[in-house]
C-alpha cells in the first residue's frame, strides 16, 4: 500500500514503550505536480484521522485499554515540499485534542 491507496492504512504497529498506536504513510511519490500531491496526502491524513476517530485501533489491538496518543508516520522517498509543511501544520494544530504526533523520514 501506499499514498495511491487513500483509504488503506499502509501499515500500522504499537508504540510500546510510549503506549501509542503508529500509522505509516509510505510515500514513494516525487513532487513535480505539487497539488495533486498534496491532495493525495491531505486525503490519506484525512482518512487517518478518520480511522482514530473511529477507534477501530482499539478492534486490531484489543490488549490495549488506553491508548496514550497515535503517531502519524510520514516516510518519503523525496523531500517533501515546502506548501507540504504548511499543510502539516493545519494538520498539527487541528488534531491536537486527539493527541496525534507526526513523525517525518526523509530519504
Amino acid at each position: 500500500m501506499s499514498i495511491l491507496d487513500r483509504d488503506k492504512v499502509d501499515g500500522i504497529g504499537k508504540n510500546e514503550e510510549e503506549n501509542k498506536i503508529a500509522l505509516l504513510i509510505a510515500d514513494h511519490l516525487n513532487w513535480d505536480n505539487e497539488i495533486e500531491h498534496l491532495t493525495l496526502i491531505q486525503d490519506k491524513i484525512n482518512a487517518y484521522i478518520s480511522f482514530i476517530e473511529s477507534g477501530q485501533a482499539y478492534n486490531i489491538y484489543e490488549d490495549i485499554k488506553v491508548i496514550e496518543g497515535y503517531i502519524i508516520d510520514l516516510r518519503f522517498k523525496y523531500k517533501p515540499s515546502l506548501n507540504f509543511y504548511k499543510l502539516l501544520d493545519v494538520f498539527k494544530s487541528s488534531t491536537k485534542d486527539l493527541a496525534v504526533e507526526f513523525r517525518i523520514h526523509e530519504s
